[in-house]
């Protein structure tokens, strides 16, 4: 019997065996099938569902139509069994004349994917759903086939925003976009990397979601591809945010719940101890059963444990640096590795309990945020040289340049601190070393002019993994290029110093000793498209996220990782401001002309003063941290005073002895901070533009302002710091021995009354600190 041809271009035989086998191995679903069925012979305009409805009335010998024309009257009989069975023959009819095989697959796959889809909407919904089952759930709905034919966009979002909610996070603003940008599919391969108890529920916090959502943004606008450098992410693993509740229950830690309500010196005190604690305490059985699987998975890979609490990266609060990241060289034998691996992640969750991110939430009205501290377990980028462990290079890039040291510097191209090795010198403040400072619009474009300043501002030492110390490491480039012989784009990294000039190395082969060698990335900003792709990266997460954002970034020389995605708090507009001409000498307390940021403080009733001079003729480091711990108890006691700081050197730096080393929780109530550069100190100063510290600062709305003393025209009162009483015994009789090093000036007690003002004016890059009347508004 020859087959009948139909519309499709098919048999109708074809068709017809393609439907029944699909429906006979489908039977539990064969209403929503046929019902996607009529739907698609509706859509597709083949026949409409009224029309299916009426015939198959008429073939039951019932009127298709209403016996009265009513709006209050019954819309139509009521289908019995009868009337169902010839509907579907009628369907089945319909479907094998107009559809081939490929289109009833796809339509029928929809079906199952609708019955999929609601069942996981359903497991989702359920505000406590365990991980186990709502993993399943998705591992189901993602094992049908993709098929053309996708979900409604009402059904679709839906399930994203539930999975969102339940996997990455609950604030409002990141959903909104996840929703748009995470498909279903996409969590298949996130929640297979989750670590946690099956019967248990929590989210991999704010730097995990931020990072993950960031990463399909770019894969879906096409901006992570490309021949140099395509953009992606390290290899990630989730220890969920509900994990620190089994942790402090296991190991009987729960009153430390409590720590964030004490006073902040008994919460200074008492870190040490804590750490310590956290990182030698226990872990439940099972996790630690699926972290010893990591290490057999991934062998001797070294590793870095970052936190990911359910407050980090937040659109209002960023928390940058306030928690540990910790890095695992992950070397020995197994249990070996574990036992690092375990005591990382106790530090992690211990570095909830510091200081900074206390002060820091008590700040932001916080604190009572039942606050859970996810893990991210990520595989460091790099290559193995010799005994170093070390990628080409790293960095964090913005998509807004809040300093612009030329006027061909454009806001809105972004900027970039770029390091040689591992990216902690990128967003720390370290001793004696720089950053490539990158101007994203005009990379070529150094704030240093001369050769000599050039030099002075490079980079001289580069972290490190030691492989065979078993521990991170900062080396110098010679020690470095000693073991590393075929460093990645070294090429591109370092220039040639010979007869007083920098010279760009002419081929992929460095011909000259490391001795000779400078860390400049003047040739990769030039030749190459890295300033280009980070400025279209930064473009693109700005667009999506809907606001100004930051990106952390590392490369092993042939792929560019993002390691960390957050949106920058907005800043303040605070409009055009000049600073006032023609001061009475006697009422300017500083001027500067260099690096300066518009911004406006006023009202200034005291001066916190480190003079240099003493700074550093203190010959102890326990005289110096005495010097900060002194700082923090005045930023204590004056938190409802306006008071700035000024002082030598780097605030906040490793090196102890180039500036004092407060912490965000030193200085969270200042208005602004003054590092002080005095040639007779020999220090060159770091413009930290763009590190956890200055993030510190910017969150804080605290003023930032570099002041060289010594370079004309610029003016400096130090008479005036140095000659007016110290009110330190008044505000901490603790202190007084401090009054040496530390000076406190009552402003309107030396100045007949009046305030200090500061005027900034990025635009004119002029600064001035002068004694007036109070103003009508504070700033």
């Amino acid at each position: 019997m020859a087959e009948t041809s139909t519309k499709s271009g098919e048999s109708f035989e074809a068709a017809a065996d393609c439907l029944d086998r699909l429906l006979a191995s489908n039977a539990p679903l064969a209403d929503r099938i046929y019902r996607q069925l009529v739907v698609a012979l509706h859509t597709r305009g083949i026949v409409s569902i009224d029309r299916i409805a009426d015939e198959a009335r008429e073939l039951a010998g019932r009127s298709g139509h209403r016996t009265v024309d009513s709006a209050n009257a019954p819309a139509g009989h009521r289908f019995d069994e009868e009337d169902v069975e010839t509907t579907r023959r009628l369907t089945r009819t319909y479907v094998c004349q107009h559809l081939n095989r490929g289109e009833i697959e796809d339509v029928v796959n929809l079906a199952l994917k609708r019955e999929e889809a609601q069942s996981l909407a359903d497991v989702a919904r359920l505000p406590n759903v365990s991980f186990r089952i709502l993993h399943e759930r998705l591992k189901r709905f993602c094992a049908l086939p993709l098929g053309e034919t996708q979900l409604d966009a009402s059904e679709a979002s839906g399930i994203r925003v539930a999975l969102a909610r339940h996997f990455i996070s609950d604030e409002l603003q990141f959903i909104g976009i996840a929703k748009k940008h995470l498909r279903v599919r996409d969590y298949e391969d996130l929640v297979d990397r989750i670590i946690g108890s099956d019967s248990r529920m929590g989210r991999i916090g704010g730097k995990a979601g931020g990072m993950f959502l960031a990463h399909h943004i770019l894969a879906a606008s096409g901006v992570a591809d490309g021949p140099f450098l395509p953009i992606t992410i390290p290899e990630s693993f989730y220890l969920r945010g509900d994990v620190i509740d089994q942790f402090l229950e296991l190991n009987r830690l729960t009153s430390y719940h409590t720590q964030k309500y004490k006073d902040v010196e008994d919460i200074r005190n008492e870190y040490s101890l804590i750490k310590g604690v956290f990182r030698n305490s226990s872990f439940p059985v099972e996790i630690v059963q699926q972290l010893r699987h990591l290490l057999q998975k991934h062998d001797n890979h070294p590793l870095i444990v970052r936190s990911s609490s359910l407050l980090e990266d937040r659109f209002a609060t960023a928390f940058s640096g306030k928690y540990a990241s910790v890095f695992i060289p992950n070397q020995g034998p197994l249990e070996v590795r574990l036992r690092a691996l375990l005591g990382a992640i106790g530090e992690v969750y211990a570095s909830a309990l510091a200081p900074d991110p206390i002060l820091y939430r008590r700040k932001h009205n916080l604190i009572d945020y039942e606050e859970d501290m996810a893990v991210l377990i990520q595989k460091v980028v790099g290559r193995r040289m010799g005994r170093y462990f070390v990628p080409a290079f790293a960095g964090v890039a913005f998509s807004r340049n809040e300093y612009r040291w030329s006027p061909r510097i454009r806001r809105d191209d972004g900027f970039a601190r770029v390091v040689m090795g591992l990216g902690t010198r990128a967003v720390d403040r370290v001793g004696g070393d720089f950053a490539r400072m990158v101007a994203l619009g005009a990379p070529t474009l150094r704030p240093e002019a001369a050769v000599n300043e050039i030099i002075a501002h490079s980079q001289r030492t580069i972290d490190v993994i030691d492989m065979e110390r078993n521990t991170f490491a900062s080396v110098n480039l010679v020690q470095l290029l000693n073991e590393a012989r075929s460093f990645p784009m070294l090429d591109k990294i370092v220039s040639i110093r010979r007869e007083g000039e920098l010279y760009n190395p002419p081929g992929t082969i460095v011909d000259a000793p490391p001795e000779q060698m400078c860390i400049t990335f003047d040739k990769m900003l030039k030749d190459t498209p890295l300033a280009d792709r980070l400025h279209r990266m930064l473009e693109t997460l700005e667009r999506e996220f809907g606001c100004p954002v930051d990106v952390e970034f590392v490369s092993d020389g042939e792929k560019l990782y993002m390691v960390q995605c957050r949106p920058q708090p907005p800043a303040a507009d605070i409009g055009k401001v000049t600073v006032p001409a023609d001061l009475p000498p006697t009422d300017v307390v500083f001027t500067a002309g260099k690096f300066v940021r518009t911004a406006r403080v006023q009202n200034i009733e005291y001066i916190v003063y480190v003079p240099s001079s003493k700074y550093h003729a203190v010959q102890s480091n326990e005289r110096r941290m005495a010097i900060a711990r002194a700082v923090g108890r005045i930023n204590h006691a004056l938190h409802d005073k306006r008071f700035i700081l000024v002082g030598p050197g780097r605030w906040g730096s490793t090196d102890i002895r180039l500036g004092v080393r407060v912490s965000y929780a030193d200085i969270s109530n200042a208005r602004m901070l003054i590092e002080v550069a005095r040639v007779r100190d020999g220090y060159v100063p770091d413009l930290s533009f763009g590190t956890h510290f200055f993030q510190d600062l910017v969150e804080g709305n605290i003023a930032y302002l570099p002041l060289y003393p010594d370079e004309p025209p610029n003016v400096f009162n130090e008479p005036f710091l140095l000659g007016s009483p110290n009110a330190l015994p008044d505000i901490d009789p603790r202190d007084a021995a401090m009054a040496d090093e530390v000076r406190v000036i009552h402003v309107p007690a030396v100045a007949a009354g009046r305030l200090l003002h500061v005027a900034m004016d990025g635009e004119t890059d002029r600064a001035a600190a002068y004694l007036a009347e109070p103003a009508a508004e504070n700033g």
